[in-house]
């Protein structure tokens, strides 16, 4: 993993220490049965996404840097494979600590989904995969797409020399395949090849794949970033 400072500034020796959390919002330690309209029960069990890199960006009204000074973002390198959740339990990791951001006031963190190029993960070939059940019936989602995302800090996230901090990226999985909450409803799906699977994804057996463009569509939406407490 490497850091790259997309300008270049004069070091004023004010560094902090930050970590980068990924963690998944979920309303209990097990997986949620989240119901439908219809009541088929849907159950997540397994999700997980690659990123190939992250920018932390600063506030371009910043006044701690002079204008023919300012630095835009800091790129952290991947590529990141990061579980969400396993075995119906919501998880949380960090992916990067103690990386080293000059004292100044962000406003954005920015990823980009790109699918795994290890052939001995079971992501290869993908950027997402979700598994879990629908009425009891097994079911894969994934996309090998590759996008970009933009999410805006609750509030600007100050750090000086003294910081401490942890940025955290939250995925609210207990809302995606929740049309209650706004998510998308999964439960039409069906296994067109009877193969035992509901499969969803790009041009997928079962004839599923324009859900699978609703649910890709939604994830940017289940995101939010925050700042921490300090951590150790």
């Amino acid at each position: 993993m490497a850091l790259l400072n997309s300008c270049e500034k004069e070091d004023d020796g004010l560094k902090n220490k930050t970590a980068i959390k990924f963690e998944a919002n979920y309303q209990t330690l097990k997986s949620a049965l989240l119901k439908s309209a219809n009541a088929t029960e849907v159950v997540v069990e397994s999700f997980k996404i690659n990123i190939e890199e992250i920018e932390i960006e600063f506030d371009s009204n910043d006044p701690m840097f002079l204008s023919d000074s300012v630095a835009t973002d800091y790129e952290m390198d991947g590529p990141f494979e990061v579980d969400l959740m396993k075995d119906g339990n919501a998880l949380e990791t960090t992916v990067v600590k103690n990386v080293e951001l000059p004292s100044a006031a962000y406003e954005e963190i920015e990823f980009k989904f790109r699918e795994s190029e290890n052939p001995i993960s079971d992501m290869y070939g993908k950027s997402i995969l979700i598994e879990g059940t629908i009425d009891g019936s097994p079911f894969i989602f994934w996309s090998d797409e590759e996008i970009e995302v933009e999410i805006e800090f609750e509030e600007f996230v100050y750090l000086d020399e003294a910081s401490r901090a942890v940025l955290t990226v939250s995925f609210d999985l207990a809302s995606l395949f929740n049309p209650a909450l706004g998510g998308i409803d999964i439960t039409s799906a069906t296994d067109g090849n009877e193969n035992g699977i509901i499969e969803i994804y790009p041009e997928d057996p079962d004839g599923n794949s324009d859900l699978a463009d609703l649910v890709w569509e939604k994830i940017e939406d289940i995101i939010e970033a925050f700042e921490e407490k300090y951590y150790n």
